[in-house]
This record gives C-alpha cells, sequence and structure tokens, in this order.
C-alpha cells in the first residue's frame, strides 16, 4: 500500500489504529471528499514523515482493523451495532453533558475561563444529532436492511455529517480541546472528559457510516 497516495479515510478503514492516530493528531478523517494523506494539513504536533512512519509501522502489525471486520458483516447486523453502540450512546452523552453544563454554569459562570456558549452548543447538538438520527432510524435503516440502496437519503445523511463534523470541531474550540482551567472543579472535569469520548465517538460513529454502511455491497470503502 502507497500511503502517501490513499485517502484518509481508506486509510482509516484499512489500517487498525489509523483512527486513533488520526485523532491524536486532529486529522479529519470523516470528510465526504477523498483527500490523499500527501495533501492533507498536518498539525505541528508531528511531521508528515513521521506519521507515515506510524502508519507504517500499523499496518504491519496487524491484518485487520477494527472497521474492516465490519465490512464483512450485513447491513442488518452494522445497523444493530450503530444503533446500540452509538445512537443511544450519543442521547445519554448529550443529555448528561448538557445536565452538566447547567450545574457548572450555576456555579462557576463568573470564572473566566468559563465557556458561556458551551450550553447553546451543547443542545443545538443534540437537537440536530437527534433529528438525524431518528431520520435513520426510521427511513434509511429500515431501506438498507431490505437490500435497498437509496441514494437520495444516504446523500442526504452524509451532507448532515459534514455539519456534525463542524459542530465537533467548534465544541474542541469552545472547550480549549477539553481542557478544563487548573482549578476547575470535578464536575467541570468530568464533563470536558465526557465531551472528549463524544468527540472521537460521533468522529467514529460518522466513518462508520460514510465508509461502510452507506456503501454499495459490491463497491469497496471509498
Amino acid at each position: 500500500m502507497n500511503i502517501m497516495h490513499n485517502a484518509v479515510q481508506e486509510l482509516a478503514v484499512n489500517i487498525p489504529g489509523a483512527t486513533d492516530l488520526f485523532n491524536n493528531y486532529h486529522i479529519d478523517f470523516t470528510a465526504q471528499q477523498p483527500l490523499l494523506l500527501k495533501d492533507t494539513e498536518i498539525s505541528g504536533e508531528i511531521t508528515l514523515f513521521n506519521l507515515v512512519e506510524k502508519l507504517d509501522s500499523l499496518l504491519h502489525e496487524h491484518a485487520m482493523s477494527r472497521h474492516n471486520q465490519w465490512q464483512a458483516v450485513s447491513k442488518k447486523e452494522l445497523i444493530s451495532h450503530i444503533l446500540e453502540n452509538y445512537h443511544a450512546k450519543h442521547r445519554v452523552q448529550l443529555s448528561d453533558a448538557i445536565r452538566l453544563s447547567q450545574k457548572i454554569a450555576n456555579a462557576h459562570a463568573s470564572h473566566p475561563d468559563f465557556p458561556h456558549e458551551l450550553e447553546s452548543h451543547l443542545a443545538q447538538m443534540q437537537f440536530e444529532l437527534e433529528e438525524h438520527m431518528m431520520k435513520e432510524e426510521l427511513i434509511l435503516f429500515p431501506m438498507l436492511e431490505k437490500g435497498m440502496f437509496p441514494l437520495g437519503p444516504i446523500s442526504v445523511m452524509e451532507s448532515e455529517h459534514i455539519d456534525h463534523a463542524k459542530a465537533l470541531e467548534l465544541l474542541r474550540t469552545i472547550t480549549n480541546e477539553f481542557s478544563p482551567p487548573k482549578d476547575a472543579c470535578n464536575s467541570w472535569i468530568t464533563l470536558y472528559k465526557d465531551l472528549l469520548e463524544l468527540y472521537f465517538d460521533l468522529k467514529d460513529h460518522i466513518h462508520l457510516e460514510n465508509e461502510i454502511l452507506f456503501q454499495a455491497e459490491d463497491q469497496p470503502a471509498r
């Protein structure tokens, strides 16, 4: 595999551990348009050379990634996995995060580092994600389980995934990359840890749908 000339989306699917590596260095592998690794904007934390080295090492350590394993199961099995491990989880994550953000606002709204826009952003994310997941659960997923491949609804979901990814990046900015102030209370620390988990979970969720679930049975993942 010529890693430099593969799209980051393809690398995320085919190299075990690549998604974690990309997350660590803020490399977006959920974008709808394929982007070659050599053309990807790399943060100052790592050079492209070192990134390719790490990916090459991962490629040789393992034969099959977690996402590759999902390519081998039926659409119905994959949908069940998504519903249980992402849809249900996101609903709890966002509900708990909003509750905690309200608690912190009541106690620390005057703190100089308090993110005043966080609660409203989480509420907007919750509304948009719930609407999105309901459309999948009521319309798209049943069609996929029946062997249909509706390009229109899939295109809409992929477009909304782009919006969700943007919301995640704004969340990362609002929370200073999920870093609470040094004098933060336990609730504040817990909230940011929970939001960091949500950030990576939702990125994995988007990637799994875009690159595997939303692919035709006879087409390779993008």
